[in-house]
């Protein structure tokens, strides 16, 4: 990924209504947005901060009155990067000129980043895209309309076009995109469905965090030794929101190393099983979390497209192995 560094030059003079803020904090709310939490405070702690000529590598220091700040700083220049194109092997349910839905496999970073630039389902899906007659001339980036975390396996729905990830967006507010993930957790669920509301945070700016009330709806389809199979149904697909509201209730999804409560204890299991289990683990870093269907409007035709996908062998053999 191709990016030009800039390197700018930033001055404030402390007004009174500033007076014992945090420098970080105030930075946060003086530099333009590509600069966040994280940029400013390594600008600090790099020694590129100077109040009043004198260098300051401390994130909270206290600002006084009539204070000069100086910041000497260099940034990415985010509008000429190059996503780069990469041959994948992705499954891909629908495509069309706007849309296409494909079926995630785990461990697949989505969107490129400072870790992962090369790749991801974006550098595969740009290939895929400028391969194509068809839209090669007009396409400018794709777009993600719904996110899945790495360890996640399941659909996705990609858009040509701002202007269709818009109205996706739009959908998803108002309810009309409806998903349903399969999950495998640890523990023995006893109710048959359980309704979970809470506040999850989907936004932080300005060192505050934005939180919105979310529903997730879990009903049982199988117990098994030690686990449960259940169907998560959530409208609108906060982050990690299935996982943290699992966790909020006292249960964990399988081999879930971020939100893990306890290590489940699998003595009465038979050895061979055991082995099984942990080949499954050590062999594949996937999380036992499945987004399996999907229903939308589509964008452009407004017709109603419902998709389905098939649980990754790995979810299959633990379900077999425990049943």
């Amino acid at each position: 990924m191709h990016k030009r560094i800039i390197r700018k030059y930033y001055k404030f003079i402390l007004k009174k209504k500033d007076v014992a803020a945090r420098l970080d904090n105030y930075l946060i709310d003086k530099l333009p947005k590509r600069y966040t939490r994280n940029i400013i405070q390594k600008i600090i702690i790099l020694g590129n901060v100077y109040i009043n000529k004198k260098q300051i590598k401390n994130k909270k220091h206290l600002l006084k009155s009539k204070d000069r700040i100086e910041i000497f700083t260099l940034y990415l220049n985010k509008k000429e990067a190059i996503l780069k194109c990469e041959r994948l092997n992705l499954s891909i349910l629908y495509e069309d000129e706007y849309l296409l839905i494909i079926n995630k496999q785990f461990n697949l970073v989505v969107h490129p980043g400072t870790r992962n630039q090369e790749g991801t389902l974006l550098n595969g899906i740009k290939y895929l895209l400028e391969n194509k007659a068809e839209t090669r001339i007009q396409l400018k980036k794709p777009y993600i309309a719904n996110r899945i975390d790495k360890e996640t396996s399941g659909l996705i729905m990609v858009a040509t076009d701002e202007k269709i990830v818009q109205n996706l967006s739009k959908q998803f507010s108002l309810n009309w995109i409806k998903k349903k993930y399969i999950a495998v957790v640890n523990g023995i669920i006893k109710e048959e469905q359980i309704n979970k509301i809470s506040k999850l945070v989907i936004s932080r700016k300005k060192g505050k965090s934005r939180k919105k009330v979310c529903f997730s709806t879990f009903k049982v389809i199988e117990r098994l030794r030690y686990l449960t199979v259940l169907k998560c149904i959530i409208s609108s697909g906060r982050t990690h929101q299935i996982r943290v509201h699992l966790k909020e209730l006292g249960y964990t999804i399988f081999n879930d190393k971020k939100y893990s409560i306890d290590k489940i204890s699998y003595e009465k299991i038979a050895s061979y099983k055991k082995k099984l289990i942990s080949r499954i683990i050590q062999d594949s870093k996937f999380l036992a979390l499945h987004a399996k269907s999907l229903e939308l409007i589509h964008p452009i035709f407004l017709k109603y497209l419902q998709f389905t996908s098939i649980i990754p062998f790995e979810i299959y053999m633990l379900i077999k192995i425990m049943f």
